[in-house]
């Protein structure tokens, strides 16, 4: 049964309630001052406090306004030896669910508390609908940060539009996706994407019911291949025919373009490259297969020399793809000597004086004494200063000059190549490094190569934990700087 506290300093009034109460099983605590009632109703939980208005101690509006504070749930009445209108007024402003004026009785007393139940069941029922309200909006808020979280960690951008073409959600990387400094929920965004968007979207709006289908364009928000984007549309459900808006992801697909704009040279470059060569072979092959055509030992000495270079630049081809895939797939294998980096460098240039001699370009090798030693592959190191070396050789003017360098610094071997040929534009040094890149203009379009050399050069250096970088200037020259480092037991 509920438990009631009195608080009365008139002992005929608590022992009137306490005889009144106690038969319909209440549990009832009495005490005469009102510092002690309200000791006894916040360290205790009573269902219901009777407060007389006119304690010795206290006043009876302040009791009931110092529980009240701490145990609102608490139903309290204001017992009265000489009702007022203005004081029942504040009783109830305090929280108090009657005024009950004495003399007391015990058909007054039950009507109160069933009155004063009802009154507890419709608070705490409240308190529960409140607390559940404010569980559900912190989960909410919750899920929202981790929406916003989420959808912030993706690169694409999201934009959901209502069917009234107003903003309501969109995330940083739309923003940059679509180029634009900043978004408004609410505005009016279709005036604000590109056209093509803008088209898309609205179909979607202006359609008559829902659709699963997705549309997917692609478009060029800044010229020259600097933003590429896919937008995805698509509705958002509301029932089985409705739709509340749309969604567009927004994808930068920059790269993409960009590695299929490679892929395509790539391919229309490595098919010259295999096509020239063989169309002068077998056009060599005719010839010497023709009767009818007479030529010298000389001439078909010279023939089968030059459809014997062709072979062999064919072979340069394939066998720089292939080492490009072995070392995507790290299947290479070293055996691995003591180098005498010196050697290595005048055996290549040896190998390429017809070469350079051709377009009288003077060749210097500076190098300092006690050359430290390197660990390495051989025919790896030779390949690393072959491609630098044919390079300053192919990109080169006539009566150019090509110094190398040979110097110890810091534990590393360091090679140096410095030509006095066309140099590198600066739009174009970043890619220098990457796969198949060829800068294209007057002075490279006859220039022979896969645009692989420069990339297999940077991959064995740095499995080698060596270092590559180079200075150019265009028009002037290039210098690759190479660094390696040094064996010690």
């Amino acid at each position: 049964m509920a438990s009631i506290l009195i608080i009365d300093n008139e002992y005929p009034i608590r022992k009137d309630i306490y005889t009144f109460l106690t038969r319909d099983g209440y549990d009832i605590r009495t005490t005469l001052n009102g510092a002690e009632g309200i000791q006894l109703a916040i360290s205790n939980d009573f269902e219901f406090v009777m407060i007389e208005q006119e304690l010795s101690d206290h006043d009876g509006l302040k009791v009931l306004k110092s529980i009240k504070k701490v145990k609102p749930e608490t139903v309290c009445f204001i017992i009265a030896s000489n009702p007022c209108y203005e004081v029942a007024v504040e009783a109830a402003n305090l929280g108090a669910c009657s005024y009950v004026p004495k003399p007391l009785s015990y058909e007054g007393l039950s009507f109160h508390l069933a009155k004063g139940t009802k009154h507890r069941q419709l608070f705490i029922e409240a308190r529960d609908l409140r607390r559940e309200r404010y569980n559900n909006l912190v989960e909410l808020s919750r899920e929202k940060s981790m929406f916003r979280t989420v959808l912030n960690s993706i690169n694409g951008g999201v934009l959901v539009i209502n069917s009234d073409g107003a903003l309501v959600y969109f995330n940083n990387a739309s923003l940059v996706n679509l180029n634009l400094e900043n978004l408004e929920p609410g505005e009016q965004i279709l005036k604000r994407l590109p056209p093509q968007i803008a088209k898309q979207a609205t179909e979607y709006i202006l359609a008559e019911k829902y659709t699963s289908k997705i549309s997917e364009i692609e478009l060029e928000i800044i010229p020259k291949n600097k933003l590429y984007v896919q937008s995805v549309c698509s509705h958002i459900p509301r029932n089985s025919l409705g739709f509340s808006g749309v969604v567009l992801v927004i994808r930068n697909i920059t790269k993409k373009r960009e590695l299929e704009q490679v892929k395509s040279q790539f391919v229309s470059m490595v098919a010259h490259e295999l096509k020239s060569p063989l169309v002068a072979v077998e056009g060599f092959l005719q010839i010497l297969q023709n009767s009818e055509i007479k030529l010298s030992d000389e001439k078909k000495e010279d023939f089968l020399k030059r459809s014997y270079e062709r072979v062999k630049s064919l072979f340069q081809l394939v066998n720089d793809l292939l080492d490009i895939s072995r070392m995507d797939k790290k299947e290479k294998y070293r055996e691995l000597e003591e180098i005498n980096f010196l050697e290595v460098v005048q055996s290549t240039v040896n190998l390429f004086e017809l070469e350079y001699k051709k377009k009288n370009i003077l060749v210097k090798i500076e190098d300092e004494p006690n050359l430290p030693i390197i660990k390495a592959e051989r025919l790896e190191i030779s390949r690393v200063i072959s491609n630098l070396f044919s390079n300053a050789i192919k990109y080169n003017k006539h009566d150019g000059e090509i110094i190398i360098s040979l110097f110890s610094k810091d534990n590393y071997l360091n090679f140096t190549i410095s030509d006095s040929g066309i140099g590198i534009k600066e739009v174009d040094k970043p890619k220098v490094f990457q796969e198949f890149f060829r800068a294209l203009n007057k002075q490279t379009r006859n220039v022979s190569g896969t645009g692989l050399g420069l990339t297999i050069v940077k991959r064995i250096v740095e499995s080698y934990h060596g270092k590559i970088h180079f200075e150019s200037e265009y028009g002037i020259g290039t210098k690759f700087i190479v660094k390696f480092p040094i064996f010690r037991n």
